[in-house]
Protein backbone atom coordinates (compact mmCIF):
# COMPACT_ATOMS: atom_id res chain seq x y z
CA UNK A 1 0.00 0.00 0.00
CA UNK A 2 1.38 3.61 -1.08
CA UNK A 3 1.97 5.95 1.95
CA UNK A 4 0.94 9.60 0.72
CA UNK A 5 2.94 12.74 2.21
CA UNK A 6 2.02 15.99 1.79
CA UNK A 7 4.21 19.31 2.24
CA UNK A 8 3.34 22.90 2.75
CA UNK A 9 3.87 25.29 0.10
CA UNK A 10 5.20 27.54 2.84
CA UNK A 11 9.04 27.23 2.01
CA UNK A 12 8.47 28.07 -1.85
CA UNK A 13 7.53 26.33 -4.79
CA UNK A 14 10.52 25.19 -6.25
CA UNK A 15 12.17 24.43 -3.20
CA UNK A 16 9.44 22.06 -1.55
CA UNK A 17 8.93 19.85 -5.01
CA UNK A 18 13.05 19.45 -5.25
CA UNK A 19 12.62 18.31 -1.66
CA UNK A 20 9.72 16.02 -2.40
CA UNK A 21 11.20 14.17 -5.35
CA UNK A 22 14.51 13.58 -3.18
CA UNK A 23 12.22 12.77 0.23
CA UNK A 24 10.14 10.59 -1.64
CA UNK A 25 13.28 8.18 -3.13
CA UNK A 26 14.72 8.41 0.30
CA UNK A 27 11.46 7.01 2.27
CA UNK A 28 10.60 4.39 -0.10
CA UNK A 29 14.03 3.17 0.35
CA UNK A 30 13.89 3.44 4.30
CA UNK A 31 10.54 2.86 4.89
CA UNK A 32 10.50 -0.14 2.35
CA UNK A 33 7.46 0.72 0.91
CA UNK A 34 6.31 3.03 -2.11
CA UNK A 35 5.75 6.75 -0.95
CA UNK A 36 4.54 9.17 -2.93
CA UNK A 37 4.94 12.77 -1.74
CA UNK A 38 3.12 16.21 -2.90
CA UNK A 39 3.23 19.61 -2.09
CA UNK A 40 -0.44 21.67 -1.00
CA UNK A 41 -1.45 24.41 -3.02
CA UNK A 42 -2.08 25.99 0.33
CA UNK A 43 -2.43 25.79 3.82
CA UNK A 44 -6.35 25.31 3.19
CA UNK A 45 -5.73 22.45 0.92
CA UNK A 46 -3.44 21.10 3.50
CA UNK A 47 -6.42 21.50 6.41
CA UNK A 48 -8.97 19.94 4.23
CA UNK A 49 -7.01 16.59 2.76
CA UNK A 50 -5.65 15.87 6.83
CA UNK A 51 -9.19 16.09 7.79
CA UNK A 52 -10.74 14.26 4.47
CA UNK A 53 -7.51 11.25 5.47
CA UNK A 54 -6.88 11.44 1.89
CA UNK A 55 -3.00 11.55 3.38
CA UNK A 56 -1.66 9.51 6.15
CA UNK A 57 1.53 11.80 6.50
CA UNK A 58 2.07 15.78 6.55
CA UNK A 59 4.44 18.35 7.49
CA UNK A 60 1.78 20.58 9.05
CA UNK A 61 2.73 24.24 10.22
CA UNK A 62 1.46 24.93 13.59
CA UNK A 63 -1.43 26.86 13.03
CA UNK A 64 -2.88 23.48 10.57
CA UNK A 65 -2.03 21.49 13.34
CA UNK A 66 -4.28 23.28 15.68
CA UNK A 67 -6.83 22.88 13.76
CA UNK A 68 -6.62 19.16 12.67
CA UNK A 69 -5.64 17.85 16.16
CA UNK A 70 -8.86 15.79 16.05
CA UNK A 71 -7.49 14.31 13.19
CA UNK A 72 -4.15 13.03 14.04
CA UNK A 73 -2.47 10.19 15.38
CA UNK A 74 0.68 11.14 16.74
CA UNK A 75 2.63 14.60 16.25
CA UNK A 76 6.64 14.97 16.06
CA UNK A 77 7.18 18.54 16.65
CA UNK A 78 10.25 20.11 14.54
CA UNK A 79 13.65 21.23 16.73
CA UNK A 80 15.88 23.22 14.96
CA UNK A 81 19.10 25.07 16.80
CA UNK A 82 17.92 23.41 20.08
CA UNK A 83 14.20 25.01 20.34
CA UNK A 84 11.27 23.38 19.13
CA UNK A 85 9.34 27.50 18.90
CA UNK A 86 9.70 30.18 16.76
CA UNK A 87 8.61 33.27 16.26
CA UNK A 88 7.78 34.96 13.59
CA UNK A 89 9.28 39.01 12.44
CA UNK A 90 8.05 41.94 10.37
CA UNK A 91 10.80 43.23 8.33
CA UNK A 92 11.71 45.74 5.88
CA UNK A 93 14.23 47.25 3.54
CA UNK A 94 16.68 49.01 6.01
CA UNK A 95 17.02 52.20 3.47
CA UNK A 96 12.81 52.74 3.90
CA UNK A 97 13.77 53.42 7.52
CA UNK A 98 10.34 52.31 8.37
CA UNK A 99 8.95 51.70 11.91
CA UNK A 100 5.61 50.64 13.81
CA UNK A 101 5.09 54.72 14.39
CA UNK A 102 5.61 54.79 10.36
CA UNK A 103 3.71 51.97 9.23
CA UNK A 104 0.08 53.71 8.58
CA UNK A 105 0.04 53.47 4.32
CA UNK A 106 2.37 50.48 3.93
CA UNK A 107 1.92 47.94 1.66
CA UNK A 108 2.32 44.66 3.33
CA UNK A 109 2.79 40.98 1.82
CA UNK A 110 2.27 37.86 3.86
CA UNK A 111 2.58 34.26 3.00
CA UNK A 112 -1.01 32.87 3.65
CA UNK A 113 -4.49 33.24 6.06
CA UNK A 114 -3.20 30.71 8.06
CA UNK A 115 0.49 31.30 8.26
CA UNK A 116 1.27 32.21 11.96
CA UNK A 117 5.00 33.16 11.50
CA UNK A 118 4.33 34.63 8.28
CA UNK A 119 1.08 36.57 9.25
CA UNK A 120 -0.93 35.54 12.23
CA UNK A 121 1.39 36.29 14.97
CA UNK A 122 3.09 39.82 13.74
CA UNK A 123 -1.16 40.45 13.10
CA UNK A 124 -2.03 39.52 16.84
CA UNK A 125 1.29 41.53 17.71
CA UNK A 126 0.01 44.87 15.64
CA UNK A 127 -3.53 44.52 16.80
CA UNK A 128 -2.39 44.32 20.46
CA UNK A 129 -0.68 47.49 19.71
CA UNK A 130 -4.01 49.43 18.42
CA UNK A 131 -2.45 48.93 14.69
CA UNK A 132 -5.17 47.01 13.13
CA UNK A 133 -3.77 45.60 9.85
CA UNK A 134 -6.77 46.57 7.46
CA UNK A 135 -6.72 49.81 9.13
CA UNK A 136 -3.16 50.68 9.05
CA UNK A 137 -1.76 49.07 5.30
CA UNK A 138 -2.57 50.43 2.11
CA UNK A 139 -2.65 46.90 1.22
CA UNK A 140 -2.17 43.80 1.60
CA UNK A 141 -1.48 40.41 -0.35
CA UNK A 142 -1.01 36.87 0.52
CA UNK A 143 1.52 35.26 -2.04
CA UNK A 144 1.60 31.84 -0.85
CA UNK A 145 5.37 31.17 0.40
CA UNK A 146 8.22 33.02 2.60
CA UNK A 147 10.22 33.44 -0.34
CA UNK A 148 7.61 35.28 -2.63
CA UNK A 149 6.85 37.65 0.62
CA UNK A 150 10.09 38.80 1.20
CA UNK A 151 10.69 38.97 -2.39
CA UNK A 152 8.01 41.20 -2.81
CA UNK A 153 9.95 43.62 -0.02
CA UNK A 154 13.18 43.31 -2.00
CA UNK A 155 11.06 44.42 -5.41
CA UNK A 156 9.75 47.15 -3.92
CA UNK A 157 6.31 45.70 -4.59
CA UNK A 158 6.04 46.00 -0.91
CA UNK A 159 7.23 47.57 2.18
CA UNK A 160 6.99 44.70 4.62
CA UNK A 161 6.58 41.27 5.42
CA UNK A 162 6.43 38.49 7.54
CA UNK A 163 8.77 35.64 7.89
CA UNK A 164 9.34 32.95 10.52
CA UNK A 165 12.20 33.00 13.04
CA UNK A 166 14.16 30.19 15.19
CA UNK A 167 14.51 33.10 17.86
CA UNK A 168 14.56 36.92 18.85
CA UNK A 169 18.72 37.01 18.73
CA UNK A 170 19.64 39.14 15.41
CA UNK A 171 21.76 35.74 14.03
CA UNK A 172 18.35 34.00 14.37
CA UNK A 173 16.48 36.79 12.27
CA UNK A 174 19.86 36.64 9.75
CA UNK A 175 19.44 33.09 9.03
CA UNK A 176 15.78 33.26 7.87
CA UNK A 177 16.21 36.17 6.00
CA UNK A 178 18.90 34.48 4.00
CA UNK A 179 16.91 31.36 3.84
CA UNK A 180 13.80 32.78 2.21
CA UNK A 181 15.79 35.99 1.10
CA UNK A 182 19.24 34.94 0.32
CA UNK A 183 21.77 37.07 0.49
CA UNK A 184 20.10 40.51 -0.49
CA UNK A 185 17.34 39.19 2.65
CA UNK A 186 19.96 39.00 5.32
CA UNK A 187 21.61 42.55 4.51
CA UNK A 188 18.91 44.93 2.80
CA UNK A 189 16.15 43.58 5.20
CA UNK A 190 15.49 44.64 8.81
CA UNK A 191 13.47 43.23 11.60
CA UNK A 192 11.16 45.94 13.03
CA UNK A 193 9.13 43.66 15.69
CA UNK A 194 9.66 39.94 16.75
CA UNK A 195 6.39 37.90 17.96
CA UNK A 196 6.10 35.77 20.75
CA UNK A 197 7.08 32.13 21.06
CA UNK A 198 4.63 29.54 19.41
CA UNK A 199 5.32 25.74 19.10
CA UNK A 200 6.83 24.46 15.67
CA UNK A 201 5.63 22.85 12.59
CA UNK A 202 5.13 19.17 12.94
CA UNK A 203 5.37 15.57 10.91
CA UNK A 204 1.83 14.71 12.21
CA UNK A 205 0.37 10.72 11.29
CA UNK A 206 -3.35 11.17 10.14
CA UNK A 207 -5.87 8.79 11.13
CA UNK A 208 -6.00 7.64 7.45
CA UNK A 209 -3.31 5.14 9.34
CA UNK A 210 -5.06 1.79 11.05
CA UNK A 211 -3.42 2.02 14.64
CA UNK A 212 -1.26 -1.15 13.88
CA UNK A 213 0.62 1.13 10.74
CA UNK A 214 0.74 3.60 12.77
CA UNK A 215 2.48 2.08 15.50
CA UNK A 216 4.94 0.47 13.22
CA UNK A 217 5.64 3.99 11.56
CA UNK A 218 6.26 5.52 14.93
CA UNK A 219 8.82 3.39 15.61
CA UNK A 220 10.88 4.02 12.74
CA UNK A 221 10.52 7.78 12.92
CA UNK A 222 11.71 7.55 16.50
CA UNK A 223 14.47 5.60 15.63
CA UNK A 224 15.22 8.21 13.14
CA UNK A 225 15.62 9.01 9.40
CA UNK A 226 17.60 11.35 8.15
CA UNK A 227 16.46 12.43 4.67
CA UNK A 228 13.37 13.01 6.25
CA UNK A 229 14.70 15.38 8.69
CA UNK A 230 16.79 17.30 6.05
CA UNK A 231 14.23 17.62 4.47
CA UNK A 232 12.34 19.68 7.17
CA UNK A 233 15.29 21.43 8.32
CA UNK A 234 15.20 19.49 11.53
CA UNK A 235 17.71 18.88 14.17
CA UNK A 236 15.63 16.35 15.62
CA UNK A 237 11.71 15.17 15.48
CA UNK A 238 10.40 15.20 19.31
CA UNK A 239 7.40 13.30 20.36
CA UNK A 240 4.54 16.25 21.46
CA UNK A 241 1.09 16.38 22.66
CA UNK A 242 -1.56 18.54 20.78
CA UNK A 243 -2.28 20.40 23.75
CA UNK A 244 0.75 21.78 22.95
CA UNK A 245 -0.91 23.79 20.05
CA UNK A 246 -4.18 24.23 21.21
CA UNK A 247 -3.27 28.00 22.60
CA UNK A 248 -2.61 28.67 18.47
CA UNK A 249 -6.52 28.31 18.27
CA UNK A 250 -7.13 31.77 19.21
CA UNK A 251 -5.23 33.65 17.32
CA UNK A 252 -6.97 31.38 13.99
CA UNK A 253 -9.89 32.98 12.33
CA UNK A 254 -12.89 31.19 12.20
CA UNK A 255 -13.75 27.82 10.08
Amino acid sequence: MTLRFLMPPSVGDARARARGELLERSLTRDLGERVEVEVAESYDALRFRVRARDVELAWLPSAVCAQCSSHIHAVYRVVRAGRSTYRSALVADRAAHLGLSRLRGARAAWVDPLSLGGYLLVRAHLVERGLVPEQTFASERFLGSHPAALSAVLDGDADVAAVSVAGDEDARVEEALALHGGRAGATRLEALLITQAVPTDALILTRALKPSRADALTKRITAGLPALRLAMEADALEPAKLEAYARIAALLPER
